[in-house]
């Protein structure tokens, strides 16, 4: 949707009345309405010393989502561990930053089961390539770590219910990097979804749409200017690539390409939306995928779609709401965001910067709603107003939403646009030191509302279920209907022997 400046800035002021909570409320924790604040805010200020955090894996999300976003008052990075040269040399550079004359004394690891056994460490991030998720995170739990690993949460749905059951066995803390658990900005939409404002959702429409082409320049078809297809560093050149499981020096550079190493777009960006959607139809699971997947522009060998549509029928569980899904590599027009339309209003998330509210009806898009005036008619004690948007701070324009482009702006994370990844590392460091407050998720209270990350495990597992299944329906060319037993991680039926 093409908004105007004048058209923007009344759907940022009609969403920021609607989000508004009164001071009362939050401090009383008395709130009529899920708010950021109640379901977001699961920890308070550390106590003692941060957690000592060895960090495996320090390409683009390892630099940018975790060390540059880390909170030394919380995590204390002791170690990291990297096969390349290039990505330990960036990392160091980071850590200089981070931690001053400190970071020479952060141990470098190459083989990280040398890190997950050594004592000093208490929790291990993994951001490593998608087929070394498991057995990092398994191995990690198994040697007394709690257990940060980036989504998606594995390569199979069989590999996730294995990482569960692990953290079941171990007693050991397991939180998976959907990060817009922690963000604000989705917190608020929620909370507006909650009150009725949108009306009766039926339809959202997702997107991730970039531009690899360079509009179409000599060498594009070849992947000469897709951020998934990057040259080798010349520190990488002598890595002894077969030493650590790949073919080549360029499946190791590029893993993303390769469905051996990655998932495609659909693990890479989808999954994140595919969460978010879930938060707002209040954690339904989709009845039925069924989509188109093709390598429709490049022609450089590659195995993993370019262009994915999807449509998902959340059933009645969900008020019989359908969802489409984009993501494609040949025009960033949209950027990424989600559009949920309902019969009183349609509100749109952009790139997790802005968000924008539009009441239903004839020159929706022109016009200024009071929703401050309205809530507070619905409740008279709601009189003093505040919310997350005030004084927030503005991000860079991305062409990709890359995770580098959007770190590079950071000053403070504690507003609107926070995209979430220092509060999920906070939030775990906490728990970890308040052992008495956990509450380990269980087959018996599988999820529970408090004591937990915000996406454990089993909330992981759900996410890439759906993730996995829609790259199956692609690839099968047919309807994938959902069964309940993917989602239990102790039931032996996964989609991937039975799509």
């Amino acid at each position: 949707m093409v908004l105007n400046e004048k058209q923007r800035q009344i759907g940022k002021d009609n969403f920021g009345d609607a989000a508004k909570i009164s001071r009362r409320q939050v401090l009383t924790g008395a709130l009529a309405i899920p708010t950021a604040a109640s379901i977001y805010w699961g920890y308070d200020k550390l106590k003692g010393n941060p957690v000592r955090t060895g960090l495996i894996g320090t390409g683009n999300q390892g630099c940018y989502a975790h060390i540059s976003q880390s909170n030394p008052d919380y995590i204390d990075i002791v170690a990291i561990s990297d096969i390349r040269p290039s990505n330990q040399e960036r990392a160091r550079k980071l850590l200089n930053e981070k931690y001053g004359a400190k970071a020479k004394d952060v141990k470098l690891y190459v083989d990280y089961m040398d890190m997950i056994n050594d004592p000093d460490i208490e929790l291990i991030i993994v951001a490593l390539p998608l087929h070394l998720h498991k057995h990092a995170t398994i191995e990690a739990m198994k040697a007394g770590k709690h257990v940060l690993c980036e989504k998606l949460m594995a390569k199979t749905v069989e590999e996730c219910k294995e990482m569960v059951r692990a953290a079941d066995e171990t007693k050991k803390l397991l939180s998976i990097g959907h990060q817009r658990h922690y963000s604000y900005l989705y917190a608020n939409a929620l909370s507006i979804m909650q009150q009725g404002i949108l009306g009766d959702v039926r339809a959202i429409r997702a997107f991730w749409h970039r531009n690899q082409t360079a509009g179409g320049a000599e060498g594009a078809k070849e992947g000469a200017f897709d951020s998934w297809r990057p040259g080798v560093p010349a520190a990488d050149r002598d890595i002894d690539y077969a030493k650590f499981g790949y073919v080549s020096l360029e499946q190791l550079i590029q893993w993303r390409l390769d469905n051996r190493t990655g998932g495609g777009l659909m693990v890479e960006l989808g999954s994140h939306q595919l969460d978010a959607i879930s938060i707002f139809l209040n954690k339904a699971h989709p009845q039925s995928v069924q989509g188109i997947g093709k390598v429709s522009f490049f022609n450089d060998g590659r195995d993993v779609f370019d262009h994915v549509h999807l449509l998902y029928d959340f059933g009645e569980d969900a008020n019989n709401t359908v969802v489409g899904y984009s993501s494609i590599c040949t025009n960033a027009f949209d950027v990424y965001g989600e559009q949920v339309m309902g019969t009183k209003g349609t509100m749109i998330i952009q790139a997790e910067q802005n968000a924008y509210l539009f009441k239903e009806g004839a020159n929706a898009l022109d016009t200024r709603v009071p929703y401050a005036d309205y809530l507070a008619s619905q409740d008279p004690n709601k009189d003093t107003h505040i919310t997350w948007a005030e004084q927030r701070l503005e991000r860079p324009t991305m062409d990709s939403g890359s995770t580098a482009a959007w770190a590079s702006g950071i000053e403070a994370a504690e507003t609107m646009t926070s995209r979430g990844y220092r509060e999920e590392q906070e939030h775990l460091a906490w728990l970890i030191r308040n052992p008495d407050a956990i509450q380990l998720p269980s087959q018996e209270n599988p999820m529970p509302k408090d004591g937990v990350p915000r996406c454990h495990g089993r909330i992981a597992l759900i996410d890439a279920a759906i993730t996995l299944a829609s790259n199956l329906a692609m690839e099968k060319k047919k309807s994938v209907e959902f069964k309940p037993e993917w989602f239990d991680p102790y039931s032996p039926s996964v989609p991937e022997n039975e799509v």
